[in-house]
């Protein structure tokens, strides 16, 4: 004879026990959230305030200039056309000439070198004014001083190896 064991079948029931705890409720359970906001003085005309003009725009998330790894381009951030885009960078590069000091990277710069850069920078392009920390005129000059120390150690290389 052939040795069969005997397994009790499986069930979709769950019994449970009176003394378990109550469910909770609908609102404790759903995803709708109820905010509190100021209440919306309309104008005269019974027109709705402009909201949008009193917030800055924020910097994007990730590093500057790695959009392969969760960061962005300056250029696609800022979704201004080609030719603005290259005028305030052109513009830019003058201003940390004459503000910063070129041999080292933004970030070692001296605070009070930095804060004549970004007062420089929105006096010529006021539209930095509508960024969060003048943010954009900061990443201009981060690739700026970025390329051009890493170009003058590159020739300094070529000079040392002739």
């Amino acid at each position: 004879m052939d040795y069969c064991p005997y397994y009790s079948p499986v069930t979709l029931r769950k019994i449970f026990d009176k003394d378990r705890s109550p469910s909770p409720s609908a609102s404790e359970i759903t995803l709708r959230r109820v905010f509190d906001f100021d209440p919306v003085h309309l104008g005269e005309n019974n027109e709705t305030p402009n909201l949008v003009s009193n917030t800055l725009i924020p910097r994007p998330r990730g590093p500057l200039s790695k959009p392969n790894h969760g960061g962005y381009t300056l250029r696609h951030a800022l979704g201004w056309d080609d030719r603005t885009y290259k005028e305030v960078q052109e513009g830019l590069h003058g201003v940390c000439d004459r503000y910063l000091d070129i041999s080292t990277t933004f970030h070692k710069q001296t605070p009070d070198a930095v804060s004549k850069f970004l007062q420089a920078a929105r006096e010529q392009f006021p539209i930095f004014g509508e960024y969060v920390d003048q943010w954009p005129a900061s990443d201009f000059a981060t690739m700026y001083l970025k390329n051009k120390v890493g170009n003058d150690r590159a020739k300094t290389r070529a000079r040392t190896d002739k």
